[in-house]
C-alpha cells in the first residue's frame, strides 16, 4: 500500500490511484482520538473493487482532549455547549475547504464525493453532507449520530443517500443513537438505509465493509 502525505487545510493521507484518471472521491472521517491512518485501509481493500476512486482519509484539526496522540473535530469532553458548536462549525469549514481544494485538483463535481465515517466521523460526515448545497454522492457511517438535530434540521439543503450502521452492542454509542437518527432522517425525507449487526461493539466488521462498497457502486453515476 502506497500512501500519499499531504496538507491541504486539513493534514491528510492518501492512497497512490491506481487508474490514471480518478472519476470520483471517497473521504474518511475518522472517529474521536484517532487520526487519517485508522481509517485509510478501508481505502486499500476498496481500491481493487473501485479502481477509479481516489482514496483520502485526512486528520481532524484539533488535538484530542483526552489523547493528544490523535485528532477530535469537537471536543466530546467539554461541558460549553458554545464551545463544542464553534468547534463543530471550525472543522465542517476546514473539512469543506479540504474537499472543494481536493474536487478541484481532481476535476470533480459534488455528485462524484462520498463520505465515510466512523463514530465522531459519522457526526462529522452526515453534518457536512445534509447542511452541503450540492447533493454529493452518498454517505455510509458507522457507529455514529446526528450530534445536534436541532442545529442541523434548520440548515439542511441537500438530501443525498446515506447507509448508517450500527452494533447492537456498543456501549460507546449506543444503538439507541442511531434509531434517533434514523427517525430524524426518515422524518426529514431523506434517503436512508440501516443495517444492525448483532453481538458487535464499537467496531466495523467486515460485512460492514462489503455493504458500504456495495451502496457506493449502487450510488455512483
Amino acid at each position: 500500500m502506497k500512501l500519499i502525505e499531504e496538507n491541504i487545510f486539513l493534514k491528510t493521507i492518501s492512497l497512490q490511484q491506481i487508474s490514471p484518471v480518478a472519476k470520483y472521491l471517497v473521504v474518511f472521517c475518522h472517529g474521536y482520538g484517532a487520526d487519517g491512518k485508522d481509517l485509510i485501509n478501508i481505502g486499500n481493500y476498496w481500491q481493487r473493487f473501485l479502481p477509479d476512486f481516489y482514496f483520502t482519509s485526512p486528520n481532524a484539526p484539533n488535538i484530542c482532549s483526552v489523547n493528544p496522540g490523535g485528532f477530535e473535530w469537537f471536543d466530546l469532553m467539554s461541558q460549553d455547549q458554545k464551545k463544542i458548536n464553534f468547534e463543530l462549525e471550525n472543522s465542517i469549514y476546514k473539512l469543506t475547504e479540504f474537499i472543494n481544494a481536493k474536487l478541484k485538483a481532481l476535476v470533480l463535481d459534488c455528485s462524484k464525493l462520498f463520505l465515510v465515517g466512523f463514530s465522531q466521523g459519522t457526526m462529522m460526515s452526515l453534518h457536512y453532507s445534509l447542511t452541503n448545497t450540492n447533493t454529493i454522492g452518498g454517505v455510509v457511517g458507522y457507529s455514529g449520530k446526528i450530534y445536534d438535530p436541532i442545529l442541523l434540521e434548520k440548515n439542511i439543503k441537500s438530501k443525498p443517500p446515506i447507509f448508517l450502521m450500527h452494533g447492537d452492542d456498543d456501549n460507546i454509542v449506543p444503538l439507541e443513537e442511531m434509531m434517533e437518527a434514523k427517525n430524524f432522517l426518515t422524518k426529514n425525507k431523506i434517503n436512508l438505509k440501516t443495517k444492525i449487526f448483532k453481538g458487535c461493539g464499537h467496531s466495523i466488521p467486515t460485512q460492514g465493509l462489503s455493504l458500504a462498497l456495495e451502496f457506493i457502486n449502487i450510488n455512483k453515476k
